[in-house]
């Protein structure tokens, strides 16, 4: 695995190892020729340490003292040239650098991001929610850190932004702007590392919305508590999803389609009230959702309440942190944000 840190460690320890064979080349003549520009000086280092001898520009052949000095500098600085040299040349060919520049590129662009969602763990669940959050088009950053999994994410997703770290460490969160983000997918390979993400990603951005996976159904109750707004159980809802195919096999079907269909472009889809919006304090029969956005409101809820009520009636109130649920196409989700946002 491609550890960022210890190269970029390598990378400056060479470059600081050249740096001061060169200047300390100089230094040391300096002392011998006081009285000589410094750039006569670190142009006899360059050809001393670069054995290219194009002459003795300082004439040191006449100074035992200064033709002692050289020859050590010769011997010693050429090999730590030469390493230096070796090793920084090896990181080239190994693409080492091109990888340090792609990771940095990286960086830049998800510090620049906000208002995203953030996807820790690319693995069998993590992979579908970056096709949704690319099929509703929205801004995201992908948290792994197995370097054989980010290379097919890569192959998979064209420009698909991801960084390589541990979901865990708040260094990682800290770098793809977690203060910035609006919400989390937390879908790591075990509970316990979900756990501990929650854990860490609430104390960072209290006001993030954060959904995390959980393998055990036990875990569920744990992982909000410490944090997740939401935990989506996969064995729960593969039970449920089994039991409802046999039981309501068109309710599954039309579900299935409207979540997950590819050739269907309509999605349920939901919008809270923004506390800017025209239509606080309006009944739904004002707001004439229909005749602005074509869509109908099939489930609606009140900020302080945790139960929906479904199919409203046109005298339900609208304020401000209210959800409604709808069906409707990516285009008409753009037009209901922008209506009560």
């Amino acid at each position: 695995m491609f550890d960022y840190h210890d190269f970029l460690k390598k990378l400056q320890i060479h470059i600081l190892l050249l740096g001061s064979a060169f200047f300390g080349g100089a230094l040391g003549f300096h002392y011998f020729y006081p009285d000589e520009h410094w750039v006569k000086l670190l142009f006899m280092t360059a050809i001393t340490l670069s054995t290219v001898g194009y002459g003795d520009v300082l004439n040191v052949e006449n100074n035992p003292a200064a033709a002692m000095y050289t020859m050590i500098l010769m011997l010693v600085g050429m090999g730590i040239v030469l390493y230096s040299v070796s090793t920084v040349t090896a990181f080239f060919v190994e693409g080492k650098v091109g990888k340090l520049l792609s990771i940095q590129s990286m960086r830049r662009r998800a510090r620049k991001m906000n208002d995203h969602y953030i996807i820790c763990g690319a693995g069998k669940t993590g992979v579908h929610v970056i096709r949704e959050m690319i099929e509703n088009e929205k801004d995201y950053i992908v948290i792994e850190n197995d370097e054989e999994k980010i290379a097919e994410l890569k192959k998979d997703f064209t420009d698909i932004l991801v960084i390589q770290g541990d979901a865990t460490s708040d260094e990682t969160l800290e770098l793809v702007n977690l203060s910035g983000a609006k919400g989390m997918v937390a879908t790591l390979e075990n509970d316990k590392d979900n756990l501990f993400l929650c854990i860490t990603a609430r104390m960072l951005n209290p006001n993030l919305e954060i959904v995390s996976k959980a393998i055990e159904f036990g875990i569920v109750n744990k992982l909000k508590r410490a944090g997740a707004d939401y935990v989506v159980c996969p064995n729960f809802i593969g039970g449920m999803r089994i039991a409802s195919e046999i039981l309501r096999p068109n309710v599954v079907n039309f579900l299935d389609k409207m979540l997950r269909g590819k050739d269907n472009s309509m999605r349920v889809g939901e919008v809270s009230v923004g506390q800017d919006s025209v239509f606080i304090n309006k009944p739904l029969k004002d707001v004439k959702v229909y005749d602005m956005c074509s869509v109908n409101i099939i489930a609606f809820r009140k900020a302080e309440q945790d139960n929906f009520i479904y199919n409203p009636p046109p005298e339900v109130v609208v304020e401000m942190g209210d959800t409604l649920l709808f069906i409707g196409s990516a285009e008409q989700q753009q037009r209901m944000d922008k209506m009560f946002s």
